[in-house]
């Protein structure tokens, strides 16, 4: 995996700029895939174990879990349990919500920073996010060099 901009402590090495964390257009398939199942089932709430069949590998179901920081569409009540928001859903379906594609998660605050509205007709495809090895580049940003150490660092 190709990294861009990362900057770490330099006592203990953890990351300390904000991690981009993006949508693409395969978790659209993977959410349209959980919404029909739950469509069939007629619930709107699962545990991840319900829905682990619909995926082939354990990073899609991660990836999947992902979606709760984006649009208020997906949310977590607990450890794998998660749930769909019925109205929110059915819009972005239809084109009618705007969602953030890009989320920032700022490790030294714990903040989240949303930004790059779209609907889903605006979802970058997989390839946006591959260098030419076609491995994911994880992009950082937002670092300030005054930063203070990160909270497990101890310094």
């Amino acid at each position: 995996m190709a990294t861009v901009n990362r900057q770490v402590c330099p006592h203990c090495g953890q990351t300390i700029n904000k991690r981009e964390i993006a949508l693409f257009s395969g978790m659209v398939k993977a959410l349209f895939k959980v919404w029909q199942w739950c469509e069939e089932k007629g619930v709107h709430e699962f545990q991840r174990k319900d829905i682990k069949h619909l995926f082939k590998t354990e990073n899609e179901v991660a990836r999947f879990g992902d979606w709760v920081w984006f649009g208020g569409i997906v949310y977590k009540n607990g450890k794998g349990h998660y749930g769909f928001n019925v109205e929110r859903i059915k819009k972005f379906f239809a084109g009618q919500l705007e969602i953030p594609v890009r989320i920032y998660k700022d490790p030294m605050s714990d903040e989240i920073i949303k930004s790059d509205y779209r609907t889903i007709k605006g979802i970058p495809h997989l390839i946006e996010f591959l260098d030419e090895n076609n491995e994911f580049i994880a992009r950082y940003g937002g670092f300030f060099p005054d930063s203070p150490a990160p909270k497990e660092c101890g310094q």
